[in-house]
């Protein structure tokens, strides 16, 4: 699901967009959808080296209300400042992440299914399990193994404070992980041999 904003101040009155991002977020979380939120996010930085401090509060704003992806346009399609543009982003998303409710958002996604799903699939539970236990243990990494991508968008979808390190043999299925919050693909030659190939990784991760 992509927030774009600019089409939204369109389509509908723009004191109702903030609303309806805040919204939108929070129903893509509920179901594990991955969701990008878009559109003049650092718009000055276009022209100026440094963005606005309402625009370093937006993307503060995004990462906190869940969303997987916070996406730039032209700052980097036309702006004088690309490089920058990126930079200033990411610190930005870093450091609004080390204030992130990742307890609390894990608690919202349980009350949902518990509330609107009848029967939890066998691999939701467990993904839901695996990332409780991640949480009480403090555990600095989380590894998946995947053919489809499903189970580490399982995992991101629960919202753990560990980063996701998902083994896959299909550089296809990586590419399309990388809009999953908290997930950094690997792409291996084949998953035959998992213990050497979760090894490798866990020291890649260190």
């Amino acid at each position: 699901i992509m927030v774009a904003r600019g089409d939204l101040g369109v389509e509908i009155p723009i004191e109702k967009v903030g609303l309806a991002q805040k919204a939108m977020i929070h129903k893509s979380n509920m179901v594990g959808k991955p969701v990008i939120t878009a559109t003049q996010m650092l718009e000055s930085m276009i022209g100026n080296p440094r963005p606005t401090r309402a625009e370093a509060s937006d993307v503060t704003n995004a990462v906190l209300d869940g969303s997987d992806c916070v996406m730039l346009s032209g700052e980097t399609a036309k702006g004088k400042y690309p490089i920058e543009a990126v930079r200033t982003m990411s610190n930005i998303c870093l450091s609004a992440e080390l204030a992130y409710d990742y307890r609390g958002a894990f608690n919202l996604v349980r009350k949902h299914i518990s509330t609107r799903v009848k029967k939890l699939t066998v691999v939701e539970a467990l993904t839901a399990s695996a990332v409780s236990t991640a949480n009480d243990l403090g555990a600095g990494l989380i590894v998946t193994l995947t053919e489809t991508g499903n189970t580490a968008r399982l995992v991101a979808k629960y919202r753990p404070r560990a980063p996701i390190f998902c083994i896959t043999s299909h550089k296809e299925v990586a590419r399309q992980l990388l809009v999953s919050r908290g997930v950094f693909p690997v792409v291996v030659g084949t998953l035959v041999g998992v213990d050497n190939v979760i090894a490798r990784v866990v020291e890649m991760a260190k």
